[in-house]
């Protein structure tokens, strides 16, 4: 059910989409998609449009208001009336550029630079704050780091605008990521995987694990407690049978 009216917001998600997408640190493929994912998270950051999923992108279309994209599956995909992406080399680049990494991609991007895991562009901003923004949307902590614009202004690379403060570009070689200065133990941390402990298959009421004492088996030790009881053969029976007895008498 939409919380807007349905003209109004279709006119607010077109807007995002194809007028200013780059405002939210959103950009397009040269194929003209988009993850899903990435049209959602930026909408999440607006407490007006979190309500936005999936069905009502869909539920928009039902109705007949125009939007400048289809949802196929995770992605969205450009009308073709809308016109294929086009972004311009830019003239000049500022004097730093921003991108929030991954900790797990820090050793990585030391050795290797940057490079688009899924998309065909890594996004540079020369706003810190939407740096950060972007990042967010997908690690809680993201690590700032540095590009310096004039450096890459006088190398080979080309470096697409596509917004007031969003930058693309194909890759970023290792030398020119300026990195914070961060300790060899805690970067070793941030960029250890996170192991989860495994938990204890379930036991179903009335069930009876077998133990390796139970089969014989020389060596095995017996569980100690009411394990033990409950697996001796019977010996929790006695124990109660003689409670009651104490009982009686």
């Amino acid at each position: 059910m939409l919380k807007h009216q349905p003209g109004t917001l279709a006119k607010t998600l077109d807007f995002i989409g194809r007028h200013s997408p780059g405002e939210h640190g959103l950009f397009w493929d040269p194929d003209g998609t988009m993850p899903w994912k990435d049209f959602y998270w930026a909408l999440q950051e607006d407490t007006s449009l979190r309500f936005v999923r999936e069905a009502t992108i869909r539920e928009l279309t039902l109705l007949g208001l125009e939007l400048p994209f289809l949802l196929e599956g995770n992605v969205l995909r450009l009308r073709p009336e809308a016109g294929p992406p086009v972004y311009s080399p830019a003239p000049e680049l500022p004097r730093r550029l921003y991108f929030g990494l991954k900790p797990k991609q820090l050793a990585s991007a030391r050795e290797n630079g940057l490079s688009p895991t899924r998309r065909r562009f890594v996004p540079l901003c020369d706003d810190r704050e939407l740096a950060l923004r972007i990042a967010k949307r997908t690690e809680q902590s993201p690590i700032l780091i540095e590009i310096p614009g004039e450096e890459i202004q006088r190398s080979s690379l080309t470096v697409y605008a596509a917004g007031p403060h969003l930058y693309l570009v194909e890759s970023v070689p290792a030398k020119f990521l300026l990195f914070p200065k961060i300790r060899q133990d805690l970067a070793e941390k941030l960029a250890a995987p996170v192991s989860k402990p495994k938990p204890a298959p379930p036991v179903a009421p009335g069930s009876f694990i077998v133990q390796p004492h139970h089969l014989g088996i020389p060596g095995a030790a017996k569980p100690a407690g009411k394990a033990a009881d409950r697996g001796g053969g019977g010996g929790w029976k006695r124990k109660g049978r003689k409670e009651r007895h104490k009982r009686d008498v």
